[in-house]
């Protein structure tokens, strides 16, 4: 039998209404002085004020609330200031995947010296230490709320990059489906659509973690089962709850990796287009691929995607997308490439690609790539 490492996840609060308990688990932390990161969109919906007023006296957070949509490292740098500031012990992230990956930097930058480019620009550099981070998405997306990375870019016009790390994985996470009801219909589009890719790449991952798996499969179930009430229907608690399970499975198939469709949403990731509907482009670009050198693997995502007599994963998932009101193709979103090789270079050079069961050749990249650009909305 093959050896697998067990999973690492947070302890995680689950159903509606749950948030009404961070106060107590709070205090098991320790984390008296928190500072409680948000956007300013959290801020406008009431979510932050509605936090800060269930803390009782026994608490002082701290509010930093500058976070920017596509997260840069200005964001964390600010945020690890005013942390050291004012002395706080934990970080709470209040809010989506932007959100959270900003505070895990700024507990990042809690506990060591420097800025956030010494460590997300330097893949060699290990992170010592890390402030505790209480992880509370209101979104159902990312999953980063469950998984050991984290995402920025060092501008508004730069690619992303990360931090890996086992010590910025979440102590809590609180998956309550009241948080999310205010989120419009096209950012849960498209931030379910990022969960369910999540799901599909770190299912298809080379990586052997049969519990991962399970729960992968079950997320890609839930996310193509429950996606279309949360759109249409924002105030529907069930498919809200549903897609946070859903997000939250994805962030522990990410522990796995991702691959080519990661290849592709991160080096195209430097124009502002949300990375979501990057990640979606990219699996609908890459699934075919990949499929065809894991069929046994792909029976199981068929059946867990409900895939039809007929069709292809990669066809559905673009046809749902296109439901969503989502483009489905780099053509469709309106992405610009100035110079294909260069980009194809970049995407087959890219470190997700090492996570992958195969890895496809330049060649392949430019034809999946080609035919993305090339598709237009109808």
């Amino acid at each position: 039998m093959t050896m697998f490492t067990t999973l690492q996840l947070p302890k995680t609060l689950i159903g509606l209404g749950a948030l009404s308990r961070l106060g107590d688990e709070l205090a098991s932390l320790s984390m008296m002085r928190p500072l409680v990161v948000v956007d300013r969109g959290i801020v406008k919906a009431g979510l932050s004020a509605r936090l800060l007023a269930g803390l009782d006296t026994r608490f002082a957070p701290v509010l930093f609330d500058s976070v920017t949509e596509n997260n840069v490292f200005a964001d964390a740098d600010g945020g690890g200031e005013l942390y050291r500031r004012e002395q706080c012990d934990g970080v709470i992230a209040l809010g989506g995947g932007s959100v959270i990956d900003t505070a895990k930097c700024i507990a990042v930058l809690a506990a060591n010296d420097g800025s956030i480019a010494d460590f997300a620009l330097n893949p060699d550099v290990v992170i010592p230490a890390a402030a505790p981070i209480v992880a509370i998405p209101t979104t159902a997306g990312t999953g980063s709320e469950a998984d050991i990375f984290a995402g920025i870019h060092p501008d508004s016009e730069t690619r992303g990059v990360g931090l890996a790390s086992p010590l910025i994985m979440p102590k809590l996470a609180i998956l309550d489906a009241e948080l999310t009801v205010s989120l419009p219909a096209p950012i849960t589009a498209a931030t379910g659509i990022d969960a369910l890719s999540h799901c599909i790449e770190g299912y298809l991952s080379k990586l052997d973690v049969p519990f991962a798996k399970m729960i992968a499969l079950n997320g890609i179930s839930r996310g193509m089962q429950f996606i279309r009430r949360a759109v249409r229907e924002g105030g529907d608690l069930e498919a809200r709850q549903e897609m946070l399970l859903a997000a939250y499975a994805g962030g522990v198939a990410m522990s796995m990796g991702t691959g080519p469709a990661h290849a592709i949403a991160l080096t195209c990731s430097e124009q502002g287009f949300p990375h979501g509907i990057l990640s979606g482009i990219g699996i609908v670009a890459t699934l075919d691929v990949m499929g065809a050198h894991q069929p046994e693997a792909m029976k199981a995502l068929d059946d867990a995607m409900g895939v039809g007599p007929g069709e292809t994963a990669a066809q559905l998932f673009a046809d749902l997308m296109r439901e969503l009101g989502l483009p489905a193709t780099l053509g469709e979103l309106g992405y610009r490439v100035d110079d294909l090789d260069a980009t194809v270079g970049l995407v087959h050079a890219h470190f997700c690609n090492s996570f992958a069961r195969y890895h496809p050749s330049s060649d392949e990249y430019k034809a999946m790539m080609s035919h993305s650009l090339a598709a237009r909305a109808a």
